[in-house]
């Protein structure tokens, strides 16, 4: 080759070289840097939690943008308290405070959680996405729209049917956990998915051992046993146990093969399983990740199942069980094994393999350019229609608008949700079309001002429709310039009507238990009659009725009292009214009407009994309609009527439930109130009262929580069982069964969501929970009764050795009856179903209250329960559907 042609092809591979060193500049000047945060639950040295992270980020960084890719760590398997949760909820405020991300990542539950909570003040608008999450409860696109993600699923079945595969022999399959929020997760699946199994193996579940404890089981297991361990990363304490801690426990106590779910426990030592691998799973939720970096709003990318199970073994483990590997199957990973010698040859042929194709390649490089130039073409096509397709299709409306706020373009979905043609919209201001004549013009005007300023807006709130009709709406959007000058604009219309009606109820449930709470108080503490007006004007401000009347009979079925309310007032009346509109005759058969049907509603026409009734429509005249009429109880007779005009809305089914709370406590009240003007028989009269009293608060706790109500009648069922296997007298009998019937009444002050919490409950948590003793003798002690409730439900969760609560109180300092009750409570929430566990079975309850004899409990009441379940009782489920007979 002369020199002239050798420096030709020199400078024609100078010109190349500096043509991609151009292009690829340009490329990554086109990129944007991304900031990105990535939560996590746990700590770093956590398998699970550094395999994830990884996954993550080496997905984003490899991805061709530019990550600032920032990591934090609540650390909450190994402390996780409140004090902990607002430190580090300072710690982060402290940190990021003005600072901004265009994407969150969390892994596990606990992040997920905080996010929600706290991520709309620390993060205003940033996206979340989520991987390792067990409770699909989580995810709530509608009232969470920026957050989407990654739910893990481990493969039980899958791995049981591994173990016994490859040791067919098994007769036991021994399932090990701990009673995290995760394990309880991970044995409500396995009690699904192995179900079938029965037939085949037996299960035996070792949940909620301490080390100790799970190593003694471990070591009584019957030969041919496989363990499969569920979730074991928690001691009986609640202390953090590191997988290959886990791993070591077992294998320390039995030589049985040991299966897991995640890669992190054959990592760790264990056999195998067929796994979710951690860096993997990680990698998916980067790509989900990136998808919404893309521009893909959250709420269109809806959350998946990580479902890819992957065979894994550990290599001494297979070795230690004589295993093959083709006996493993095509796809199975060994961990750790020996690389064939003729592998290490492969490397040396590749390797000049690679120096031939490289300079194949420098050959090729010039048709490889013009390939990639076609391809990108292509794709540049191909994403055009893509995201043309994505803006006409969303789920959400989208509108285009300039920098002068007018619409260039809208999708289907603006069309539908607000009901104009594509046509109507184009050229029209948008705040104009949306908001113009309405009370939010103004406040439209202003965020249009903000956005146009160069503000990312996001706003809750109304806007109008065609037909002038309100519509909720959440609306984001941001105005970005464009490389021909000026600037273009685009929002987003998410309806959200659905999610103001449920924050709507919400609330409405809120003011109901806030109001039967308050009148419960105020008819059980105040003085007879008087605290019957304050608590008609409160309930009949809550359902919104302005008119009414409550009237009461004698025994005779005269009126007697009558007690009018006219704008939001209700006093009794010193004249009568109702009584001269209708005779003794009509009287009577309205009376009859309502022990019949329970209600009468007076609109536009009389029901056929009431036709020949017509004085009914007086009262129509005088309250207003529609009416409500319900009975008012006393005896087993109806004692009274309560009317009121109800508003033009329907009534809710929740309202007229409260109204009939609202009169059965109204009849207890009248009762007692007749039975202290009647001079004989005082005493048994106060005391049908006071069994009245007893089973009205009952039925009211049962209003916000019908599983503490069951429990509550089951365990003064078996104290008064007890008690009478203990000879005790009929007063004794009296005071343990309806101090047992109220032993949790306290727990009416108690937020809904604590009682009805499905995970295991936090330090604050409990201590809210301890407090319904406290609050059960406040309101029994502000009421009289023959027995001492108050002392007894107060004294119920004291121990002999004073170790219980509220006070401390050991020995002889805590009442007979308490100690009944302790021991029936302590059997009773063991053996049925709790909303945090399933039920443990009677032995586990037994044998619970056998150990503690004599410190915690009385030995005599230990000895007098054993008797009686050995005798045959035996708790009725049927409680817990039912308030109090």
């Amino acid at each position: 080759m002369s020199k002239s042609v050798f420096r030709r092809f020199e400078y024609r591979v100078l010109f190349i070289a500096l043509f991609l060193v151009l292009s690829r500049g340009e490329a990554c000047a086109r990129d944007e840097g991304y900031r990105v945060l990535l939560l996590n639950s746990y700590h770093s040295n956590f398998a699970w939690t550094a395999e994830v992270a990884d996954g993550i980020r080496q997905t984003l960084l490899s991805s061709g943008s530019e990550v600032d890719f920032m990591t934090e760590y609540m650390d909450t398997k190994r402390g996780y308290s409140v004090n902990a949760l607002k430190a580090f909820s300072d710690y982060m405020e402290r940190k990021y405070s003005g600072k901004s991300f265009d994407l969150l990542l969390c892994s596990d539950d606990d992040a997920l959680v905080f996010l929600r909570r706290m991520g709309k003040r620390l993060f205003p608008g940033v996206p979340v996405i989520f991987c390792g999450v067990n409770n699909t409860s989580l995810y709530e696109p509608e009232e969470f729209p920026h957050i989407t993600g990654l739910f893990e699923n481990v493969d039980i079945a899958g791995t049981a049917e591994l173990a016994l595969r490859l040791f067919p022999r098994t007769g036991t399959l021994a399932l090990v956990s701990d009673l995290s929020s995760t394990g309880m997760t991970v044995i409500s699946q396995a009690r699904s998915e192995l179900a079938y199994l029965g037939n085949r193996v037996r299960i035996l579940d070792l949940f909620a051992y301490s080390e100790e404890d799970l190593q003694d089981a471990l070591s009584a297991l019957p030969p041919e046993t496989a363990v499969l361990m569920l979730v074991y990363f928690q001691d009986e304490k609640g202390s953090f146990i590191s997988p290959s801690r886990s791993v070591a426990l077992v294998k320390d106590a039995c030589a049985f093969p040991l299966f897991g779910l995640w890669s992190m426990m054959p990592e760790a030592g264990a056999l195998g399983g067929s796994v979710l691998r951690a860096r993997r799973h990680g990698e998916k939720a980067a790509e989900i990740a990136l998808r919404v970096l893309a521009g893909a709003p959250p709420s269109a990318v809806f959350a998946e199942t990580d479902t890819e199970y992957v065979p894994m073994f550990d290599f001494g483990e297979l070795l230690r069980f004589r295993l093959s590997r083709r006996e493993l199957g095509q796809n199975a990973v060994v961990l750790d094994e020996p690389e064939p010698i003729s592998s290490r040859s492969w490397k040396i042929i590749i390797v000049n393999a690679l120096v031939v194709f490289a300079s194949v390649g420098y050959v090729a490089l010039l048709l490889v350019n013009e390939r990639r130039r076609k391809r990108a073409a292509k794709e540049i096509t191909f994403r055009k229609a893509m995201w043309e397709g994505l803006y006409r299709n969303a789920p959400d409306a989208y509108v285009v608008f300039g920098d002068d706020n007018i619409i260039l373009d809208v999708n289907e979905k603006f069309c539908e949700l607000f009901g104009y043609e594509h046509e109507e919209t184009i050229g029209r201001n948008i705040d104009s079309l949306l908001a113009k004549g309405t009370d939010v013009e103004e406040e439209a005007a202003e965020i249009s001002r903000r956005g146009m300023n160069g503000e990312a807006v996001y706003y809750e709130g109304v806007r109008k429709n065609k037909n002038g009709d309100s519509i909720h709406v959440g609306i984001q959007g941001v105005l970005f310039p464009v490389s021909e000058g000026g600037a273009l604009g685009y929002g987003i219309y998410s309806d959200i009507s659905e999610q103001r009606r449920n924050e709507e109820e919400m609330n409405r449930h809120l003011l109901s238990e806030a109001a039967i709470s308050s009148i419960s108080a105020r008819l059980l503490t105040e003085n007879g009659l008087l605290g019957i007006p304050p608590s008609l004007e409160e309930m009949a401000s809550f359902t919104g009725s302005k008119e009414g009347f409550l009237i009461e009979f004698s025994t005779t079925g005269e009126i007697v009292r009558e007690l009018l309310f006219s704008e939001g007032r209700a006093a009794w009346s010193a004249s009568p009214h109702i009584s001269e509109v209708f005779p003794e005759s009509d009287l009577r058969a309205i009376t009859q009407y309502l022990w019949e049907k329970g209600r009468l509603l007076l609109d536009d026409r009389l029901p056929a009994p009431l036709c020949e009734v017509e004085r009914l429509w007086e009262l129509k005249r005088l309250f207003g309609a529609p009416l409500l009429i319900l009975p008012i109880y006393s005896e087993r007779t109806v004692s009274g009527w309560l009317g009121l005009q109800l508003p033009e809305r329907p009534l809710l089914s929740s309202h007229e439930s409260f109204l009939g709370m609202f009169c059965d406590l109204v009849g207890g009240v009248l009762l007692q109130q007749k039975r202290r003007s009647m001079t004989s028989e005082r005493a048994r009269i106060l005391d049908g009262t006071s069994r009245g009293i007893v089973e009205i608060l009952g039925r009211t706790l049962a209003m916000k929580d019908p599983y503490t109500v069951g429990h509550q009648f089951e365990v003064a069922r078996l104290a008064r069982a007890m008690a009478e296997r203990g000879g005790y007298d009929e007063a004794f009998l009296e005071r343990v069964y309806y101090a047992g019937l109220v032993h949790d009444l306290g727990k009416i002050v108690i937020p809904s969501s604590i009682l009805s919490k499905p995970g295991r409950l936090n330090t604050v948590e409990f201590e809210i929970i301890k407090n319904h003793a406290l609050h059960g003798w406040e309101i029994l002690s502000s009421t009289e009764f023959p027995w001492p409730l108050a002392e007894i439900v107060v004294q119920h969760h004291e121990r002999l050795d004073g170790s219980g609560y509220p006070y401390g109180l050991r020995g002889a300092e805590i009442r007979t009856e308490a100690r009944f009750i302790a021991v029936a409570d302590v059997v009773e929430a063991m053996t049925s179903h709790r909303p945090y566990r399933p039920g443990l079975g009677i032995e586990r309850a037994l044998e619970e209250i056998r150990t503690h004899s004599g410190t915690w409990f009385d030995p005599l009441v230990v000895e007098l329960c054993l008797a009686v379940i050995e005798e045959g009782f035996v708790f009725d489920e049927k409680s817990y559907k039912v308030a109090l007979p």
